[in-house]
């Protein structure tokens, strides 16, 4: 008969998974199993995996980086040739990379924490936008017009975020108009532009401080029927949102 198989929680997968080595080397190793099956039924468990393998590939990456003296190898061979006939155990080495655990956590850890904390900031921040174009057909704007440039204008008159560059024939397109908006105590805008099809390509802007300037990674997403994406230009984010076709955003973004 069978043996059944133990019912692991999240709290002992994690417990396991603390020593899965972040190349994947162990997938296939049975004593992660129940874990990582755990984690592929559980999005919780799964979101703290991804962000652990992060880490773990983080402070491998910054470890490798680590050079020693360039006479150590010369000097610990000379040291091997003059030693004395008496083994002794010294605890410097110990102590010296001890020291230097020490050193790379103190520097990475908070590092790791700022990089997650952004990011987490950043999709609050898509949420917010995404959220407020829900709350009607369309934003109720500040300025009408199908002018771009008089929409930069107002911008830099209320102190507002510009776009500083556009990408692709976009600017080419007339606007619906601008608005100025505020998060998180952050000044940011919001440009509107007509597509031939009848939609809006949204575009929002806010500095490069409100989130410390982490990575993106460009590529479209889609959140409640809208498809987004950012990309930093010049010290600001830019968010691109619309409903229209992929197909038909590409050609102007």
């Amino acid at each position: 008969m069978k043996k059944p198989r133990t019912e692991i929680t999240n709290q002992s997968a994690k417990f396991v998974l603390n020593a899965y080595r972040p190349n994947g080397a162990d997938a296939q190793d049975p004593v992660f199993r129940d874990a990582l099956e755990q984690a592929a039924r559980d999005p919780e468990l799964a979101a703290w995996f991804k962000e652990q393998r992060s880490f773990d590939s983080l402070i491998a990456e910054k470890l490798a980086e680590v050079q020693p003296p360039a006479a150590l190898y010369s000097t610990i061979l000379a040291g091997i040739a003059n030693r004395s006939p008496v083994r002794r155990f010294s605890f410097w080495p110990l102590l010296a990379l001890a020291a230097l655990l020490v050193l790379s956590g103190m520097i990475l850890v908070p590092m790791y924490m700022e990089s997650v904390s952004a990011s987490k900031l950043i999709e609050q921040y898509q949420r917010a936008n995404l959220t407020m174009l829900n709350s009607a057909p369309a934003p109720e704007l500040d300025l009408v017009t199908a002018d771009y440039s008089r929409t930069q204008d107002y911008l830099a008159d209320n102190k507002a975020p510009r776009i500083p560059s556009l990408p692709g024939s976009l600017q080419d397109l007339p606007t619906a108009g601008c608005k100025t908006l505020r998060w998180k105590g952050h000044e940011l805008s919001l440009t509107c532009f007509c597509l031939p099809s009848g939609e809006l390509i949204h575009v929002f802007a806010i500095d490069e401080k409100a989130f410390r300037s982490i990575k993106v990674d460009g590529e479209f997403k889609d959140m409640d029927g809208w498809h987004f994406k950012c990309q930093w230009r010049a010290g600001m984010l830019l968010m691109f949102v619309s409903r229209a076709p992929i197909a038909e955003i590409t050609k102007y973004i």
